[in-house]
């Protein structure tokens, strides 16, 4: 029997009629429909998630628009016609194309968007808060306000999810706008500030409400004939303009000028330049003496409080009432601590915040400008630009090394009754290029870029600023020049015959090739050689922008 049954296996090897255990072959007949289905169902899944991703793809490519970037235009201008303006000029964000613009004040009866100062309910003439696409120099918005103009500031305070703000200090007023829409956001009367001083003091949230605040200092500098007066601080909510906590008596003596320096651990103290010296003191020390119940937020430097204070907590940093203006270096003497540079009638020295004591000292002569930074060379370190009266209309700008206090380079130069600040902007390589305003003594109304010249630019008119921009993150390196006549000096029967407010935008690369190259460190600023000419021109075309200015 077993014989037969091996022979019938091997008849019909394929048939599938033996069983072994009771088990028939049908079975495993069943188990293979059952994979081929689910093998057909994950083919169908796959192909189905590849349509998707297809149509997808095709969508995000064809049919969803891409971002288009901002198209700008090389240069453009400005103009206000029967207008005055001020020293005030701010780059910034405004609206969101990702291109910085350009806000500035100008005073007039009428504005540039069918606005007059009569039709507002103000009296005329005016200011007008005035925001400018920094693509074409179109108006973003246009906020008039009541004049007399006195100070204003912008990027500050403000509502994180509606933007910061710009502060205008005006006749009996301290008014907040946003920056993106003109809209004004508070506006109170400047009664516990009416002597208030720029810098605007930056705080976190003192009282709770979500937003940054700020303070103003409030105090008369000791120029004769004026009186000196008690120097206050403030606290304004910057959401609402209210006052926080008590007003205080900072008790530092006639103070000439102020400012605010952040350490690196983020404490914020306040430097005060007074007839008797220069004294710091914490900002968590004022913010307790104001009774406010948040001050513990603000940070105490354990090592600037050790040293010894006098009886109004101030800490004594430079014993001589010699001191005329300082200046915050970021990053100076090497280190990521701010550094401070003080000046006086003959000498600039800088001051060290991680030791409190004077790294270095230069003798200078008369100085024209306050005292303006770059990157001369490439030790990382904010270099200093010098500008001395030499009489004769002639004035020598001296480059000083940030780190040492020694000189890297000099150029003299003609200038006239208006002599705008230096700026500057930053390459990638770690160097910067340097804009002087002036003349050589073989050409008028140029302005210099480093080795490079260009002279479409005229210096009649007054107040006269000179600003270095990168409108793009790493990219549109441009100057900015406004000029107009002086809104302080001008009423309203003078705007009808007042030259207009101008403000220009030049990009720096595309004046390369109508600018004449000089060399600007000789003794008479004269043309070069063709050779060296062309080098510097292609010097210019080869740059790349850093996104940090100095």
């Amino acid at each position: 029997m077993a014989g037969t049954v091996e022979s019938v296996r091997e008849e019909e090897p394929l048939k599938g009629v033996s069983e072994e255990g009771g088990v028939s072959n049908d079975r495993h007949c069943a188990d293979g429909l059952g994979v081929s289905k689910l093998s057909t169902w994950r083919t169908a899944t796959f192909l189905l998630s590849f349509f998707i991703c297809l149509i997808i793809v095709f969508a995000f490519s064809f049919v969803l628009p891409c971002p288009v970037r901002p198209q700008y235009q090389p240069t453009w201008n400005r103009i206000v016609p029967a207008a005055a303006t001020y020293d005030f000029l701010a780059v910034g964000h405004v609206n969101p194309d990702q291109v910085q613009d350009v806000v500035f004040i100008y005073k007039s009866a009428e504005g540039t968007m069918n606005q007059s100062c009569i039709g507002e309910g103000l009296p005329s003439p005016c200011l007008f808060l005035l925001a400018v696409d920094g693509t074409d120099g179109v108006t973003l918005w246009e906020r008039p306000l009541a004049a007399v103009y006195d100070w204003a500031v912008c990027g500050v305070g403000g509502v994180k999810t509606k933007g910061k703000i710009c502060l205008v200090a005006h006749t009996d007023n301290l008014t907040a706008v946003n920056m993106h829409t003109g809209v004004i956001i508070w506006q109170r009367p400047r009664s516990p500030v009416i002597n208030g001083h720029l810098p605007v003091i930056l705080l976190p949230d003192l009282d709770g409400d979500g937003t940054d605040d700020i303070a103003v200092l409030s105090y008369i500098p000791p120029v004769p004939p004026r009186t000196p007066a008690p120097t206050e601080l403030v606290f304004f909510s910057g959401k609402s303009g209210d006052v926080i906590g008590l007003k205080v008596n900072v008790d530092a003596g006639a103070v000439r000028t102020h400012l605010q320096v952040t350490t690196p651990s983020g404490a914020h103290y306040l430097l005060l330049c007074t007839d008797g010296g220069l004294y710091t003191v914490g900002l968590w020390r004022l913010a307790d003496r104001a009774e406010i119940s948040m001050a513990s937020k603000l940070k105490k430097e354990n090592s600037w409080e050790k040293k010894p204070t006098n009886i109004s907590g101030l800490i004594p940093l430079y014993g001589s009432g010699a001191l005329q203006h300082m200046v915050v270096v970021k990053g100076g003497s090497g280190s990521s601590s701010p550094s401070v540079l003080l000046q006086t009638a003959s000498t600039i020295m800088l001051l060290n915040t991680n030791t409190l004591s004077i790294s270095w000292t230069k003798n200078t002569s008369q100085l024209i400008n306050i005292p303006s930074f770059g990157h001369f060379n490439k030790d990382g370190v904010s270099d200093i630009v010098l500008e001395e009266n030499l009489g004769n209309e002639t004035k020598r700008v001296v480059i000083v090394d940030g780190q040492t206090g020694r000189e890297l380079w000099a150029g003299s130069l003609l200038f006239g009754t208006q002599s705008p600040s230096p700026a500057s902007v930053l390459t990638i390589y770690s160097y910067s290029v340097f804009m002087l305003w002036g003349e050589t003594r073989t050409q008028s109304n140029v302005t210099v870029s480093t080795s490079l010249s260009h002279k479409s630019i005229k210096t009649e008119n007054c107040p006269c600023i000179l600003a270095a921009a990168l409108l793009e993150r790493g990219r549109h390196a441009c100057y900015l020049v406004l000029s107009g006549a002086n809104g302080s000096l001008t009423d309203e029967a003078g705007l009808g015959g007042a030259e207009p407010v101008v403000l220009t935008k030049r990009k720096i690369k595309d004046d390369v090739s109508q600018s004449v190259v000089l060399g600007v460190g000789g003794p008479e600023g004269g043309a070069i050689a063709r050779d060296m000419e062309n080098f510097v021109r292609e010097a210019f075309e080869r740059l790349r922008f850093n996104e940090e200015m100095i």
